[in-house]
């Protein structure tokens, strides 16, 4: 994001702090598609991502009064759609009985370039998948960290802030969670990710 658009949001998400609900399609607009993309990293799964996506924005306009100027929006929404996703998995471990089978996590789409050809779009597909799959087995706590450095592009101390710990963990579960990305690509044949970074 740059400087200019974060600004903009920066005011626009102050304004809405203060009442003003003629900027909320704006909002949703600048927000909407990486909060979704946070969601649906955080449950594997669209239907649970739509669910988690709906509740995140409703939670943001009731705490829009608790947001500090100046502040970058996304840590603050995604510690919001983190702590429900918390809570949801809270209320799954204590009523199994209550969740429905679901279907395969979902992989996200790779990256189209339009000057390569099929097999490189197959083997980016496949990259992805292996990734997908790999943060699905990992800790919340080392998957979260992955996705707020690389996927986001929060630094460690808005990554620490989302996750409610230190930067020290942040960066050792993001450590871990790279450490165990690029020993599943090397075991599925990535040889030039075995010792290169994720």
């Amino acid at each position: 994001m740059t400087s200019a658009r974060r600004d903009e949001l920066d005011e626009i998400m102050q304004r809405y702090a203060l009442g003003d609900e003629d900027v909320f399609d704006r909002l949703y607009e600048m927000v909407g598609p990486r909060l979704y993309r946070f969601c649906l990293r955080l449950t594997g799964r669209a239907p649970e991502a739509d669910d988690l996506f709906q509740e995140s924005f409703l939670r943001i306009h009731r705490a829009r009064a608790s947001y500090m100027a100046g502040s970058n929006v996304f840590p603050w929404a995604f510690a919001i759609a983190r702590s429900l996703h918390l809570d949801r998995l809270r209320y799954q471990r204590r009523h199994p009985e209550g969740v429905a089978p679901t279907s395969d996590p979902v992989v996200h789409d790779a990256p189209s370039d339009c000057n390569s050809g099929p097999e490189a779009e197959v083997g980016a597909h496949e990259l992805l998948r292996v990734v997908t799959l790999e943060l699905n087995r990992m800790s919340e706590l080392s998957r979260v960290a992955y996705l707020l450095l690389k996927e986001e592009g929060l630094n460690v101390s808005e990554a620490a802030a989302v996750l409610g710990t230190s930067t020290d963990v942040v960066k050792q579960r993001a450590h871990r969670a790279y450490d165990q990305i690029r020993a599943a690509l090397c075991a599925a044949g990535w040889t030039e990710h075995c010792h290169g970074k994720t």
